[in-house]
């Protein structure tokens, strides 16, 4: 179960157009063409995860006023929220945007006053063991000292959006700050000293965001990978820390490695940018660029068939890898393959699903996998994610085996 506790505000967006300086000062006049709200910090992060998995509850507290009442009506209409909202306050944290038609930032204002941390004791109440909790700090009040050391009491995973100082998130499983946080904290990013701030405060995992420049996944076993996905046009940043904070989350509770979650997480995070305005990341935004499964794929059959037609649904491009006639005897024996490495292909090559066929004459795909750099593997039920070759520089999906159906069996019946 994914929880969502932190400081919930409205983002509030007027949109107009500048055309003309203001007589009264050198600042331009907005004529205000349309006026609308979304949910922000923690509202926003449970509707990115509301979008992508199955069900998310959603803790924190707003303010006895219009803008609250705007917080409610809006959360009504989503799907897969399960909310348990407090008034705290007699003001809803507000950020009022002006911006003009072509999507630039003129100003915005912030109204606010920090809630008294009321809502607390009630999530704390509904923490169980195995919960993914996902704590969005904006340092507005909601967020207690000590609140993280009672989570892993609990024995809660603790993901954290942070904007206090580190020791508040102490000994939580993964803090992901912006890089401008991070050097508030602790100087000029290096991952030799990055590794050692990990160690010092108990973290399991550090994530550090750094825009265009992607995002730095460190781990306390010492390990280090920098990912970046370049948008392909950047409308608006506003939310995207959330979309890539989801994703993470989403990824960790279908059992990705971390690693393979935060890869995933940065593509998402580049794909929110394009948009305007706060954007709930989708499901189709996951949609990997590049799909690789590979095998012998001597004689197809219905496993194959199925394996490659979901393969190719989770992606832009589908690549299958095939082991040379060398590397099939190596791997099968001498009396395989049945097809030889060019039909094998040539069968492939004609299914509606598939982009481009590789033959590999190693034992082992890893140098295509290194080549292509695939977002995704697929392999089917006789594997598991620490066997499939290629695990650690991608996310992996086990494809369920369909029962009776295999070219070893198809081969056994053909000699009866």
């Amino acid at each position: 179960m994914i929880k969502v506790y932190g400081d919930i505000m409205l983002d509030s967006w007027i949109i107009g157009k500048a055309s003309r300086i203001s007589p009264e000062a050198p600042v331009p006049v907005l004529k205000e063409i349309e006026r609308k709200n979304s949910i922000g910090g923690a509202a926003n992060l449970a509707l990115n995860l509301s979008n992508i998995v199955d069900n998310v509850s959603l803790f924190g507290a707003v303010g006895m006023d219009d803008e609250g009442f705007d917080v409610l009506k809006i959360l009504e209409t989503t799907n897969n929220i399960d909310c348990s909202i407090q008034s705290d306050s007699e003001i809803t944290t507000t950020k009022t945007r002006l911006v003009g038609q072509h999507g630039q930032h003129i100003m915005r204002w912030d109204r606010e006053k920090k809630y008294k941390g009321k809502a607390q004791a009630r999530f704390l109440e509904s923490a169980n063991e195995e919960d993914i909790v996902c704590l969005s700090d904006y340092n507005k009040g909601t967020i207690g000292a000590h609140l993280v050391e009672k989570l892993n009491n609990k024995k809660c995973k603790v993901l954290v959006d942070p904007k206090q100082g580190p020791e508040v998130y102490k000994g939580a499983f993964l803090v992901k700050p912006n890089m401008k946080e991070y050097r508030a904290w602790f100087g000029k990013f290096k991952k030799e000293v990055a590794l050692v701030k990990l160690k010092e405060y108990g973290w399991k995992y550090l994530v550090v965001t750094d825009g265009a420049n992607g995002i730095h996944v460190l781990s306390d076993e010492l390990y280090y990978q920098h990912y970046k996905e370049p948008a392909r046009e950047v409308a608006d940043v506003t939310g995207a820390g959330d979309t890539v904070l989801a994703v993470i989350a989403y990824g960790i509770e279908r059992g990705m490695d971390v690693f393979a979650a935060c890869k995933l997480a940065c593509y998402a995070g580049a794909r929110s940018v394009e948009h305007r305005g706060v954007y709930a990341i989708q499901t189709e935004d996951l949609k990997r660029q590049v799909v690789w499964t590979n095998g012998v794929f001597d004689i197809l059959h219905e496993g194959h068939f199925r394996l490659l037609r979901h393969a190719r649904s989770k992606g832009r491009k589908l690549i299958v890898g095939i082991n040379s006639d060398a590397s099939t005897k190596r791997l099968k024996g001498e009396d395989r393959p049945i097809n030889n490495q060019l039909q094998r292909k040539m069968n492939l090559e004609l299914l509606p699903w598939i982009d481009e066929v590789v033959i590999f004459d190693e034992d082992t795909p890893i140098n295509c996998i290194e080549r292509f750099q695939p977002d995704l593997i697929i392999k089917g039920g006789d594997y598991t994610i620490e066997t499939v070759v290629g695990h650690e520089l991608a996310e992996v999906e086990i494809f369920p085996t369909v029962k009776d159906q295999s070219t070893t069996r198809i081969i056994e019946k053909m000699k009866i």
